[in-house]
Protein backbone atom coordinates (compact mmCIF):
# COMPACT_ATOMS: atom_id res chain seq x y z
CA UNK A 1 0.00 0.00 0.00
CA UNK A 2 1.67 3.53 -0.78
CA UNK A 3 0.39 6.83 0.00
CA UNK A 4 1.10 10.02 -1.57
CA UNK A 5 0.73 13.71 -0.84
CA UNK A 6 2.07 16.92 -1.35
CA UNK A 7 1.22 18.64 1.68
CA UNK A 8 3.38 21.32 3.30
CA UNK A 9 3.93 22.14 6.90
CA UNK A 10 3.10 25.80 7.32
CA UNK A 11 6.13 28.39 6.36
CA UNK A 12 7.09 25.85 3.66
CA UNK A 13 6.98 26.85 0.23
CA UNK A 14 6.62 24.86 -2.69
CA UNK A 15 10.05 26.05 -4.07
CA UNK A 16 11.69 24.69 -1.48
CA UNK A 17 14.80 22.06 -1.74
CA UNK A 18 17.49 20.89 0.10
CA UNK A 19 20.61 22.23 -0.33
CA UNK A 20 22.26 19.20 0.52
CA UNK A 21 25.47 18.29 -0.79
CA UNK A 22 26.18 15.12 -3.39
CA UNK A 23 29.07 14.39 -1.13
CA UNK A 24 27.44 13.11 1.92
CA UNK A 25 25.22 9.63 2.12
CA UNK A 26 22.16 11.72 4.17
CA UNK A 27 21.23 15.00 1.48
CA UNK A 28 21.34 17.82 4.61
CA UNK A 29 21.90 21.47 4.18
CA UNK A 30 25.37 22.22 3.63
CA UNK A 31 25.11 24.83 6.30
CA UNK A 32 23.07 23.74 8.96
CA UNK A 33 24.00 20.00 8.77
CA UNK A 34 19.55 19.53 9.12
CA UNK A 35 18.24 16.59 7.29
CA UNK A 36 14.43 16.76 5.59
CA UNK A 37 14.60 20.78 5.87
CA UNK A 38 13.99 20.81 9.50
CA UNK A 39 10.36 18.30 9.17
CA UNK A 40 9.84 15.60 11.51
CA UNK A 41 10.74 12.21 9.74
CA UNK A 42 8.02 10.53 12.16
CA UNK A 43 5.15 13.17 10.66
CA UNK A 44 5.21 11.45 7.08
CA UNK A 45 3.88 8.57 9.00
CA UNK A 46 2.00 9.94 12.11
CA UNK A 47 0.36 12.30 10.64
CA UNK A 48 0.23 11.34 6.56
CA UNK A 49 2.12 14.51 6.27
CA UNK A 50 5.33 16.98 6.76
CA UNK A 51 5.46 18.80 9.59
CA UNK A 52 8.36 20.94 10.69
CA UNK A 53 9.73 19.95 14.33
CA UNK A 54 11.35 21.97 16.72
CA UNK A 55 15.08 23.17 17.13
CA UNK A 56 14.77 21.84 20.85
CA UNK A 57 13.66 18.65 20.13
CA UNK A 58 16.74 18.07 17.89
CA UNK A 59 19.20 15.12 17.66
CA UNK A 60 22.27 14.10 15.46
CA UNK A 61 22.41 11.03 13.66
CA UNK A 62 24.09 9.22 11.27
CA UNK A 63 26.40 12.86 10.21
CA UNK A 64 22.84 14.91 10.06
CA UNK A 65 21.03 16.96 12.05
CA UNK A 66 17.28 15.62 12.44
CA UNK A 67 14.44 17.91 14.30
CA UNK A 68 11.47 16.31 15.55
CA UNK A 69 7.81 18.00 17.13
CA UNK A 70 7.48 16.45 20.12
CA UNK A 71 9.86 14.15 22.22
CA UNK A 72 7.65 11.16 21.54
CA UNK A 73 9.12 11.32 17.88
CA UNK A 74 12.36 11.69 18.86
CA UNK A 75 12.53 8.53 20.84
CA UNK A 76 10.64 6.20 18.36
CA UNK A 77 13.23 7.49 15.49
CA UNK A 78 16.08 6.50 18.30
CA UNK A 79 14.44 3.27 18.83
CA UNK A 80 14.27 2.37 14.76
CA UNK A 81 15.75 5.16 12.52
CA UNK A 82 16.16 2.88 9.72
CA UNK A 83 12.20 2.86 9.78
CA UNK A 84 11.84 6.51 9.99
CA UNK A 85 14.77 8.08 7.98
CA UNK A 86 13.93 8.65 4.25
CA UNK A 87 15.40 5.63 1.84
CA UNK A 88 18.81 6.15 -0.35
CA UNK A 89 19.53 8.83 2.12
CA UNK A 90 17.00 11.19 0.97
CA UNK A 91 17.61 11.28 -2.32
CA UNK A 92 15.57 10.95 -5.23
CA UNK A 93 14.03 7.27 -5.64
CA UNK A 94 13.09 7.65 -9.42
CA UNK A 95 16.78 9.45 -10.08
CA UNK A 96 18.51 6.08 -7.86
CA UNK A 97 16.26 3.77 -10.13
CA UNK A 98 17.79 5.84 -13.53
CA UNK A 99 21.48 5.59 -12.27
CA UNK A 100 22.20 9.25 -10.92
CA UNK A 101 21.96 11.07 -7.76
CA UNK A 102 19.27 14.17 -7.45
CA UNK A 103 18.05 15.42 -4.02
CA UNK A 104 14.85 14.41 -2.78
CA UNK A 105 12.71 17.23 -2.15
CA UNK A 106 10.62 16.61 1.37
CA UNK A 107 7.66 17.83 -0.50
CA UNK A 108 7.27 15.15 -2.86
CA UNK A 109 7.21 12.37 -1.14
CA UNK A 110 5.47 8.26 -0.94
CA UNK A 111 5.39 5.89 1.56
CA UNK A 112 5.79 2.78 0.08
CA UNK A 113 5.89 -0.35 1.77
CA UNK A 114 6.25 2.01 5.40
CA UNK A 115 9.45 3.28 3.48
CA UNK A 116 9.59 6.78 2.97
CA UNK A 117 10.36 7.98 -0.44
CA UNK A 118 11.46 11.37 -1.68
CA UNK A 119 11.69 12.46 -5.23
CA UNK A 120 13.48 15.52 -7.58
CA UNK A 121 10.39 16.20 -9.17
CA UNK A 122 6.75 15.51 -9.36
CA UNK A 123 6.82 13.87 -12.89
CA UNK A 124 9.39 11.49 -11.27
CA UNK A 125 6.83 10.63 -8.68
CA UNK A 126 4.01 10.03 -11.02
CA UNK A 127 6.61 7.88 -13.11
CA UNK A 128 7.39 5.79 -10.13
CA UNK A 129 4.08 5.28 -9.43
CA UNK A 130 3.41 3.32 -12.70
CA UNK A 131 5.75 0.86 -11.61
CA UNK A 132 6.60 0.90 -7.87
CA UNK A 133 7.68 -3.05 -7.92
CA UNK A 134 10.05 -2.56 -10.44
CA UNK A 135 11.68 0.99 -9.86
CA UNK A 136 12.27 -0.35 -6.06
CA UNK A 137 14.07 -2.76 -7.14
CA UNK A 138 16.34 -1.15 -9.84
CA UNK A 139 16.67 1.63 -7.01
CA UNK A 140 17.78 -1.17 -4.46
CA UNK A 141 20.59 -2.56 -6.88
CA UNK A 142 21.82 0.59 -8.02
CA UNK A 143 22.15 2.28 -4.31
CA UNK A 144 24.92 0.73 -3.59
CA UNK A 145 26.92 1.44 -6.58
CA UNK A 146 25.92 5.12 -6.54
CA UNK A 147 26.82 5.18 -2.09
CA UNK A 148 30.26 4.66 -3.22
CA UNK A 149 30.67 7.53 -5.83
CA UNK A 150 29.36 9.55 -2.83
CA UNK A 151 32.79 11.10 -1.20
CA UNK A 152 32.20 12.25 2.33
Amino acid sequence: MSAAQETLPSGLSHDYAPSGFLSETIVKDQFTGLALGGIDPLSYFVKGQPELGMPEHDLTYSGALWWFSNIGNKAAFLDAPDIYMPQFGGYGAMTIARGYLAEGRPQIWLLQDDKLLLFHSHANRVAWQQNPGELMQRALEEWPILIKKLVP
